[in-house]
């Protein structure tokens, strides 16, 4: 969907963008500068990726479905500013990356990174985020214990020890946590029914957003002001991410969709970030055609 620059959302319309070739698709994430889209399809431990086109009011893809990764059962998924890939399997406990040279080479070979085996806060990870410096992950394992989002470091030392170094614990409020995002320097995440939580980066106290939507999930930062929330009860929803004192905010009802997932923003640079196009994942168990859960 196009958000219009007035924020009036009556003028929203959806835009199919993929009608095949996906099974169960989830967590997706848009590589803005190579204007990439990816998709994590966890039925078939594949991570796809597609060509972005921007015409006017209409994106589209093309080119060939893209494999950029295989074996990892990924719900989520994330890319920084230099094309590495980032992404979960919650069944293997496991913070996965494929690097830009190797997307680039078609390379499906995914590399661990943190591995929950021996690092106790990896623990059933969830959504994934990226800055170009840390990857951020959510628990959806007692997350009070292990911590409910997680900061590391996107290329830990290899030596011993290395990766449990830079790991830091950013909140332990939520036993279950799903999607993450970054705006800034805040980071939200959802926990499994109705909240968004907010925490710095740097962390600190953990603020709530608001406690008022029903089983939200993914949430994406459109390089602004502005995150959006998708609610799998039927709406994505936004507020003013850009707060330096995290607290409640006000939410406001986007669009109405069914089943929303996973949501990314695409920025179109040469007409700037107010005018962007939201990509989002839904979940329609009998019409596998449509983007779903």
């Amino acid at each position: 969907m196009r958000l219009p620059e007035d924020g009036n959302s009556n003028k929203m319309k959806p835009m199919t963008l993929i009608d095949e070739g996906l099974h169960h698709p989830q967590g997706i994430a848009v590589d803005q500068k190579r204007k990439r889209l990816f998709v994590a399809d966890p039925d078939v431990q594949k991570i796809y990726s597609y060509q972005l086109s921007i015409d006017g009011d209409t994106l589209s893809t093309y080119g060939p479905q893209m494999v950029v990764s295989r074996t990892a059962e990924s719900r989520w998924v994330a890319v920084d500013g230099v094309g590495n890939l980032f992404f979960s399997d919650e069944p293997q406990n496991l913070i996965l990356r494929v690097p830009a040279d190797k997307v680039l080479r078609g390379d499906p070979t995914p590399e661990v990174v943190y591995n929950g085996n021996m690092l106790t806060e990896v623990n059933q990870p969830g959504g994934v985020a990226v800055d170009n410096l840390h990857v951020y992950w959510t628990n959806k394992h007692f997350g009070m214990q292990a911590g409910s989002v997680i900061r590391a470091s996107e290329f830990p030392e290899s030596s011993i020890g290395g990766p449990a170094k830079s790991i830091s614990v950013l909140a332990r409020n939520t036993v279950k946590s799903y999607g993450v995002c970054l705006a800034l320097g805040n980071v939200y995440y959802t926990n499994s029914e109705k909240s968004v939580f907010g925490v710095k980066k740097t962390g600190g106290p953990v603020g709530e957003v608001t406690s008022k939507l029903t089983h939200p999930r993914g949430c994406s930062w459109d390089g602004d002001g502005t995150v959006y929330v998708a609610d799998r009860a039927g709406a994505v929803y936004s507020f003013a991410g850009n707060m330096h004192n995290i607290g409640v905010a006000e939410v406001s009802r986007v669009f109405e969709v069914e089943d929303a997932f996973g949501l990314s923003v695409l920025q179109n640079a040469a007409r700037g970030c107010r005018d962007a196009v939201l990509p989002f994942a839904l979940t329609f168990a009998l019409i596998p055609v449509l983007l779903q859960r």
